[in-house]
């Protein structure tokens, strides 16, 4: 009878123990799957609300970069005809829908066309309030383009916010997982030392025989628990990382968008300019020279008006591949705006930028352009300006080199012209 009543007190606890390891796997059960869900919530949210708004934020900002863009152009010009161009080309963009559905966008982009407006009458009866006028221009060109910096920024953070989620669901969903299979793990070691001792223990003495005869056998393995809950989070933690993958390759797609030119493949302006303060910092503290350049294709118009912008834009892109070519490794160039490049040559001094900028313009003035539509076109002439990057800055240093690219207009075009101050010394 006592022993009845151990055997019935072991019944009960391993139906206890076991009832409570059911209960941990499919608590744990019920986290996966919860888990797989804020998972899959988080993917699907990337992929139907990032995305769009990422390519909204995107557009929107180069839309206000290209209204700051054209106003300099329409204050700077000199011609009525490209004052013209620039204000009608301000006056599309800020009716562009991706500008009138962001209220505060709409109210600069308005700003900016009336103000132009403006100013193109003005000067178009006198030139002599250009310098009034950019000081009108300033503070709302301003505006314009930290309002856009700011949405290339948010464009730019929108994968980080998802990335941060997925992690910390990764990181619940493990802790949350050890937790509960520790907890088991602990119940089922237990029940298997109750188990050897209340049942199989008083067994082996009446198996001895028989387990000698197996003695050199290979012991089936034990079956194993929760496979199916296993699966899931392997498929969770699988889907996390595919969607971890995307995202930094979004991520990467995105910093490249708002490095580099989208026609030409080349930096920006902006990414040109922080690369080559960085570059002129060390050149300086290794004593080493460098030439800035501006180069300006001649009569690009021409290509645009007489062949279409789809042209145009093939031009410039094989431009800018033969602007690759010819520099070096160790080389900055950038599409500056329009048909403009810039440059900075790194350990030149001015023959050697000299032999570099005529290497250039030969080369454009050999090559034949293939258009889309099959034709071709005869070689493009440049200008090219050159100045030393002196103690004055890159500013400063860009500004000369613009001067020399003016210089070389002038005096016919298809030529390179270096500052005069590199010419003296």
């Amino acid at each position: 009878m006592p022993a009845a009543r151990r055997d019935f007190r072991s019944i009960w606890v391993y139906s206890v123990l076991t009832g409570l390891v059911m209960l941990m796997v499919l608590m744990a059960a019920w986290w996966v799957d919860a888990q797989q869900q804020q998972v899959q919530a988080v993917t699907s949210r990337a992929q139907q609300d990032m995305v769009p708004e990422i390519v909204r934020l995107q557009r929107l900002g180069r839309n206000l970069l290209q209204i700051g863009h054209e106003g300099d152009r329409l204050l700077a010009s000199e011609s009525q005809a490209e004052r013209q161009n620039a204000l009608l080309l301000v006056t599309l963009v800020s009716q562009h829908p991706s500008v009138q559905q962001e209220a505060k966008a709409a109210r600069q982009a308005e700003r900016a066309a009336a103000l132009l407006a403006e100013a193109a009458n003005d000067l178009a009866r006198s030139p002599q309030g250009r310098a009034a006028w950019r000081l009108r221009w300033e503070p709302l060109s301003r505006d314009l383009t930290q309002a856009a910096d700011a949405l290339l920024t948010q464009a730019a953070q929108l994968p980080g916010q998802d990335l941060d989620a997925l992690a910390q669901v990764a990181r619940r969903a493990r802790y949350q997982w050890l937790a509960t299979m520790g907890s088991a793990g602990l119940l089922l070691l237990l029940f298997l030392w109750l188990l050897h001792r209340r049942v199989l223990q008083p067994l082996i003495g009446v198996h001895q025989g028989l387990l000698r005869l197996q003695a050199g056998q290979a012991l089936p393995p034990m079956p194993t628990a929760a496979v199916r809950e296993v699966v899931v989070l392997g498929e969770a933690l699988n889907t996390l990382a595919a969607t971890m993958t995307e995202n930094e390759l979004v991520r990467h797609q995105l910093e490249f968008q708002a490095h580099h030119d989208s026609l030409t493949g080349l930096p920006n302006r902006r990414h040109f300019m922080a690369q080559a303060y960085e570059l002129l910092h060390r050149l300086r503290r290794e004593h080493r020279p460098a030439l800035v350049g501006m180069a300006d294709l001649d009569f690009f118009k021409r290509v645009n008006d007489e062949h279409s912008h789809a042209a145009g834009d093939e031009v410039l892109r094989q431009c800018a591949r033969l602007l690759r070519e010819a520099l070096r490794a160790e080389d900055l160039v950038c599409r500056f705006g329009g048909e403009e490049f810039a440059f900075v040559l790194v350990g030149c001094d001015a023959p050697d930028g000299l032999a570099l900028a005529e290497r250039l313009r030969h080369n454009l003035e050999r090559h034949r352009f293939t258009l889309p539509d099959g034709q071709v076109l005869p070689g493009m002439t440049v200008s090219i300006g050159l100045a030393p990057m002196g103690v004055n800055g890159l500013e400063k240093a860009l500004g000369d080199a613009d001067k020399a690219l003016y210089r070389a207009k002038d005096e016919g075009r298809n030529r390179v012209v270096l500052e005069e101050r590199a010419v003296a010394a």
